[in-house]
């Protein structure tokens, strides 16, 4: 790659030209395919007391005017050198190792997704025993579908030796997050409404777009979908597996709300179910400002910090509010598997219905949030009025996984409170009544 010396011919007058119009006039003849004059001008503003913003532009085109890969790859590094969370350098780079296919890149502000009011046919894998044809059934200890039959049982691929560090971001199963975002299925959620035909009674079923899994109320018979309607559709990557049976759920719960002082409530069925999870690793610079007590003054104070959070979760579905949706922290994720459909053999399941793009956001909104809570990571001063820049927080990788949930609501006093048990763990978040209530149905009862 041709080296930019302050001593070629021209340079020495580049003081009389404005930065700007250099750039300009550079970014111009790169976007009109003139890469001659595109270099002659680019180059100028490298050799300039250009600011960072400018040369991180001016690398940038020079990395359209050069044809080599890795004299391109060299422009998109420097431009990274200047900006690390610059999305077209990062793109780019992405393109350049054949992680993103140019035609699959699109701009998302012209999205646009629709549905057909007529549903699409779906596939599905249909669990059976393969001895009597009778339903297979997933059991608690996480690797076993038995047969409610014959009592035939046949193992899930058992998960040996799952790397601790995968080729994107901390722990495994991560995914190139510039790569996706860069993509439609980034920013879209399933719509398409499907239909599907029992193999055994040949009843036909129309679907939600977000359901995964189906058990035919007329057979019993138990099928897992396409994982994804489309292409355009991100699928699970990993799973956690139920290890709460039905009846540890349901004595969890009794013993909660015997704990809580809740006389005679009216439980709902309890319903298993895997609900989706977003988890994000976020890092980067963050800029803060504020100010701290010297003496009787309030003075300002500032600084940067590097910032990385690691699996940052944000559930992937509206069906919980937010207080259930704390249950989210309480899972294991060193515990995840690879995703495999036969884990989801006898539980019902949901897709994502919050698009990669939108959680993201949230993910790195929750990282400032955190950092709000616990100052003290920037400095051991008390600080007042404190600002945080996001501009420099990148999320370096992402996945999506599928974890057991217990779901059921109780009524006290014609009042509903819902109540969600983790499927791994067993712990339990829920909403009490007021006290008030607790006492006034105390009293009556006796």
């Amino acid at each position: 790659m041709q080296q930019f010396s302050g001593e070629e011919t021209g340079f020495a007058n580049v003081r009389t030209a404005g930065v700007r119009e250099l750039l300009r006039q550079g970014t111009a003849a790169a976007k009109a395919g003139d890469k001659d004059e595109a270099f002659h001008y680019l180059s100028w503003v490298l050799c300039t007391d250009s600011s960072e913003t400018q040369q991180a532009q001016a690398w940038l085109w020079l990395s359209q005017v050069y044809d080599e890969p890795a004299d391109k790859r060299s422009c998109l590094e420097q431009v990274l050198a200047f900006d690390p969370t610059h999305g077209v350098a990062r793109r780019g780079l992405a393109l350049l190792d054949g992680r993103l296919q140019a035609k699959d890149v699109i701009n998302p502000d012209q999205i646009s997704q629709t549905a057909s009011e007529e549903p699409e046919p779906t596939k599905a894998e249909q669990f059976v025993c393969p001895q009597c044809a009778g339903k297979l059934q997933f059991l608690a200890d996480g690797v076993t579908l038995r047969c409610g039959f014959c009592g035939f049982e046949q193992e899930v691929g058992r998960q040996a030796a799952k790397p601790k560090q995968s080729q994107f971001g901390e722990g495994a199963f991560e995914q190139d997050f510039s790569a996706a975002l860069a993509q439609a299925k980034g920013h879209l959620s399933p719509v398409q409404m499907r239909t599907f035909q029992c193999n055994g009674c040949a009843v036909e079923f129309v679907l939600a777009p977000e359901a995964i899994t189906l058990t035919c109320p007329y057979c019993d018979s138990t099928y897992v979908t396409e994982t994804a309607a489309s292409q355009q559709i991100i699928p699970p990557h990993a799973v956690i597996p139920f290890r709460v049976t039905h009846e540890q759920a349901e004595k969890r719960i009794r013993g909660w709300l015997k704990e809580s002082g809740v006389e005679r409530p009216r439980i709902s069925p309890i319903v298993g179910i895997y609900l989706p999870l977003w988890t994000f690793d976020v890092g980067g610079e963050i800029r803060w400002g504020g100010q701290i007590k010297q003496g009787d003054n309030w003075v300002p104070i500032s600084g940067n910090h590097l910032a990385f959070s690691n699996d940052v979760p944000v559930p992937a579905s509206k069906k919980l509010n937010s207080d259930l949706a704390q249950a989210f922290s309480s899972f294991d994720l060193d515990s995840l598997q690879a995703y495999d459909s036969r884990f989801l053999a006898d539980w019902p399941a949901e897709r994502h219905t919050i698009p990669l793009a939108d959680a993201s956001l949230q993910a790195r909104k929750q990282v400032l949030q955190e950092l709000r809570r616990n100052p003290h990571r920037l400095t051991l001063e008390d600080v007042r009025n404190l600002k945080l820049g996001s501009l420099g927080l990148i999320v370096e990788s992402f996945k999506l996984a599928l974890l057991p949930v217990w779901l059921a609501h109780y009524q006290v006093g014609g009042e509903t409170f819902d109540v969600l048990v983790n499927g791994q763990t067993e712990d339990l978040v829920g909403k009490r009544p007021s006290r008030g209530v607790r006492g006034f149905f105390a009293k009556l009862f006796g």
